[in-house]
């Protein structure tokens, strides 16, 4: 889905050719400060390269029309941002910047039971702890149902036992609806039953890929 070549970013990225995101879902693992959250962010074209080209689906993706972008890839960083003033409004004001229609306060319901957070829609998102902000912030994006979702450590703020849910809702939902999933993970033996295909990257470079028979 993404072809990477000779991509310079700063003194962070150094990646001559990496082809990522064919698979149902690819798990990126290696130390902080390796350049993980970069290649995310150049994904969804955030930020540019310095030098070197991005290709998804085989087109540049520097010319595809930012509201295009914005569609088909959607991103949940490691302290999302609320919107709104309460859970519902997180919802409808996610729903309006993407002009995505057809959902109601069922719909809305029924994304909070997937990420195990028992909230009610008025309940205030401005309370929520950090772990529950980032449960809601991917209930939010799977309203939209993108092309592709960029998780930067989607799990980081979770305890075990909702990590495995979240873990096996996300194997599950890339296997039902199509969407592929490139997931930024500090330890690859948590998404070692998920992902198909495990790449590290350290120093800014493109270390090692394993794809992994389903």
């Amino acid at each position: 889905m993404f072809k990477l070549q000779n991509i310079r970013y700063k003194n962070i990225l150094n990646i001559d050719y990496l082809e990522v995101g064919s698979e149902k879902i690819t798990a990126i693992s290696g130390p902080s400060g390796g350049g993980k959250t970069t290649l995310l962010r150049l994904l969804i074209n955030f930020i540019s390269p310095d030098s070197g080209k991005i290709f998804y689906k085989d087109k540049p993706l520097e010319k595809y029309r930012p509201e295009v972008i914005r569609e088909k890839i959607k991103m949940l960083g490691q302290q999302p941002i609320m919107f709104g003033e309460t859970i519902q409004e997180e919802f409808k004001i996610a729903a309006e910047f993407a002009n995505f229609n057809g959902h109601d306060r069922e719909d809305y319901k029924e994304l909070l039971k997937i990420v195990r957070l028992d909230k009610r829609l008025n309940d205030k998102s401005s309370e929520l702890s950090g772990g529950e902000k980032q449960r809601l912030a991917l209930a939010r994006l799977l309203l939209l149902k993108p092309e592709v979702l960029l998780l930067d450590e989607p799990t980081a703020s979770l305890d075990k036992d909702n990590q495995k849910h979240i873990l096996a809702f996300l194997a599950e939902y890339a296997n039902n609806n199509g969407s592929k999933i490139i997931m930024v993970t500090h330890s690859p033996d948590l998404t070692k039953g998920i992902a198909q295909n495990q790449i590290i990257i350290a120093k800014g470079r493109y270390q090692e890929g394993a794809v992994i028979n389903d």
